[in-house]
């Protein structure tokens, strides 16, 4: 090769070599992109294919832009997988900010191990995970990868993005499937779609560009709802020699059940230890409450995924002799302890949490059910049952399963119900509490407070705790300056609609403040409402109060005998669509007693309604920074 070719050939190498250098630099990403954003999604490309009914191939390729360091955990690879899945890393690259490549990531820097828990046992699953080391900000990796499927049942769903302040400059899905096999579709927040049609295969492509960072708002939708999305679900289930469809719910749940049967049978022994336990009970509930506290007592909850072990239970026999099962399990375990009694009991797919997301009642899916609870259907009401949690009190869900559709899973089919609403009147949180003012300002308090639904489940971690523990909570949710707990009791009374109470000795030093010969009493340090956020940019979600609840509070002041007031402030009484509050204040020569009441009301709201819900709030907080001066007596 002559010298001038090969000149020319070291030219072009180094134009292409720019050209794709120039592709990640941090500099092309359009500024409406990074404004807000922590992270840019440059380029994601998944393609899905379907070969049979049940196996396929997914293929990735995505380039992400690493703006800061609160972006940073979104540069990490982590594929799960397990024997149903092969992963195949293509490459990996880092990208300096101006698109230089800094190095190809050798596949020996990636970690392989078990994706197990602290509470899971059983798991086949593993996962492939590899963090880039010390960046520089900005920089960019590139990830691309193929996953081998096998026995199929669940699509699952696609969405650009799945986290706040992420941009997303181009982001597409091809799914390619059988003209042969069908396949059901739900778009969220989504219209764009080309799909071609062959003679044995159909592909279908979602592409979507310049999608700007969102922000999290206070009192706002999850983030599932302001995102596009694209669910999958193939209409037959085919996992090893389990076969069903699932073009409905009533054929789900019929192919769960499946799952289920035969598995709720109860040893010879447990049934005699059964029989002497209940022996001498003669009410139904009082017989289910004490199966329910059986199960409590001997059973701890693990997660177990084995097989089909993500959608099957342990049998009852081997719960009993392990001691031990994942939601699936305890729940049947229980339902088989009802079943030898008699009492007939569904297990109830849910989508659990404190966010109750909405089920698609028209489309079948995997993603929208995460957890097992059990129905116990009881002449005029239904009792449910939350069978992984050892604490939580006979027939009560708490906010991780409450007021929600559930799919109940029958010998008909699956069946939707509703777990159980609690309302502002069950969800009560009731404190009276006493101040002894000395002439230095300092207050000697004695607080009694009740917690009633919600509120109680509210403080269940504080229930569950040690002494230590529940000290070092007193101390970090108390607003009382310069507290010192001098004792406290905590009691909890379990029951289908429970309470708690606990009991308090406090001294608070500075609780007064003085403003020369003035000593400033504020009427409520204790529970005093603080105002929500303004909201700065226009608001764009939904406003969302997911629960109602009432807080009562009596607090009564002993002022010092050398002091007097001059005046008293008047109450106030505040109404809106988003609840309301009342309090009155009294007094006389030796005490000053602040009452209120305030009520917050669940509903959603639309976002031109947030200035009328940030007024009412601001106004309860004013309201509730009432202020007395004292002076001292000539």
């Amino acid at each position: 090769m002559n010298k001038r070719r090969f000149l020319y050939l070291l030219i072009l190498a180094s134009s292409v070599t720019g050209i794709y250098a120039q592709e990640y630099s941090s500099s092309l990403i359009p500024d409406s992109l990074k404004s807000n954003a922590h992270c840019i999604i440059r380029d994601d490309n998944q393609e899905l294919e379907l070969r049979t009914l049940n196996s396929g191939i997914e293929r990735e390729k995505t380039a992400i832009t690493i703006l800061d360091k609160e972006g940073e955990s979104l540069s990490y690879l982590s594929i799960p997988y397990d024997k149903n899945s092969a992963v195949s890393i293509k490459q990996i690259t880092l990208y300096d900010s101006n698109g230089k490549k800094i190095k190809n990531v050798k596949l020996s820097e990636v970690t392989d191990s078990p994706a197990s828990n602290a509470s899971e046992l059983y798991s086949e699953n593993r996962i492939k995970y590899y963090k880039p080391l010390n960046p520089n900000y900005p920089f960019t990796v590139v990830y691309e990868y193929e996953i081998d499927l096998k026995n199929i049942i669940s699509l699952g769903c696609w969405r650009p993005f799945s986290y706040y302040y992420v941009s997303t400059q181009h982001s597409s899905l091809t799914f390619s499937y059988p003209s042969n096999v069908k396949i059901n579709k739900k778009e969220i927040n989504i219209h764009i779609k080309a799909s071609e049609s062959h003679s044995d295969n159909i592909v279908d492509t979602w592409e979507l560009n310049n999608l700007k960072a969102i922000e999290p708002e206070p009192f706002g939708i999850s983030l599932a709802e302001r995102v596009p999305c694209v669910y999958l679900m193939p209409s037959v289930l085919i996992y090893d020699k389990y076969r069903g469809t699932a073009d409905n719910w009533i054929d789900y749940g019929k192919w769960i059940y499946s799952l289920y049967q035969g598995r709720d049978e109860i040893s010879d022994p447990e049934k005699i230890k059964i029989s002497t336990m209940l022996n001498g009970i003669a009410d139904t509930v009082d017989r289910i409450r004490t199966l329910y506290n059986y199960l409590q007592s001997n059973t701890r909850y693990v997660n177990i995924s084995l097989g089909i072990g993500g959608f099957q239970p342990f049998d009852a026999k081997t719960v009993y002799e392990t001691g031990y099962g994942d939601c699936k399990a305890l729940t049947n375990y229980m339902h088989a302890l009802l079943k030898i009694i008699g009492v007939r009991s569904y297990p109830a797919v849910v989508s659990s949490g404190n966010y109750k997301e909405a089920i698609f009642t028209d489309f079948p899916n995997f993603k929208q059910f995460d957890h097992v609870i059990l129905c116990v259907p009881f002449k005029a009401d239904t009792i449910w049952l939350e069978c992984t949690d050892q604490k939580i009190p006979f027939g009560f869900l708490g906010d991780f399963t409450d007021d929600r559709d559930v799919l109940l899973l029958t010998e008909q089919g699956g069946k939707f119900a509703h777990t159980c609403k609690y309302g502002a009147s069950e969800n009560i949180r009731n404190c009276r509490s006493e101040f002894n003012i000395d002439s230095v300002g300092t207050a000697t308090c004695s607080i009694r407070t009740y917690y009633h639904g919600l509120q109680y489940d509210n403080i269940s971690d504080l229930l569950g705790s040690n002494y230590d523990d529940q000290k070092k909570w007193l101390y970090r949710n108390s607003d009382l300056p310069s507290l010192l707990i001098k004792s406290f009791s905590v009691e909890d009374f379990k029951r289908q609609h429970p309470l708690s109470k606990i009991c308090e000795s406090d001294i608070s030093k500075n609780y007064c403040s003085f403003s020369g010969s003035y000593m400033l009493l504020s009427l409520n340090v204790l529970n005093a409402q603080k105002p929500v956020p303004r909201m700065l940019k226009q608001r764009l979600s939904d406003i969302l109060i997911d629960r109602s609840s009432i807080d009562y509070d009596t607090m009564v002041y002993k002022i010092p005998k050398n002091y007097k007031y001059d005046s008293v402030p008047s109450g106030n009484s505040i109404n809106s669509d988003f609840g309301s509050y009342s309090s009155s204040v009294s007094a006389n020569e030796k005490e000053i007693i602040f009452i209120r009441k305030f009520t917050l009301l669940e509903g959603r709201y639309k976002p031109s309604s947030y200035k009328e819900f940030y007024d009412f709030m601001l106004s309860v907080s004013k309201a509730d920074n009432i202020k007395i001066i004292l002076t001292k007596k000539s």
